[in-house]
């Protein structure tokens, strides 16, 4: 499997709030237009695939091993909307009912 490969697959899935930052050798990386501690980094092995995503709110990345281009874009894609979910929560955080000033 190529980096041109699992480039192809993920180009659709990242939107605008994502850069290709890197796409050499056997490395792609997607870093975030608004957090540069933000990145989602795939190295391409002979035999598998390294794929490090983000931590919410961190400056750390988590990575994991896998061995399908289909199960990166699958993991990715979980990922991506964990985050866009958890930025939603953020910016518009729920409002209370509750009448108990």
């Amino acid at each position: 499997m190529s980096a041109t490969e699992v480039h192809s697959k993920l180009q659709p899935i990242f939107n605008s709030d994502w850069n290709l930052t890197q796409n050499a050798d056997n490395t792609i990386v997607y870093t975030s237009a608004t957090n540069p501690f933000e990145e989602f980094r795939v190295s391409i092995e002979p035999t598998k695939i390294n794929v490090a995503v983000p931590i919410p709110n961190s400056e750390v990345l988590y990575q994991t091993t896998l061995y399908s281009c289909d199960d990166v874009c699958d993991y990715i894609r979980s990922h991506l909307l964990h985050l866009a979910e958890i930025k939603e929560e953020t910016e518009n955080p729920p409002t209370s009912d509750s009448d108990d000033e």
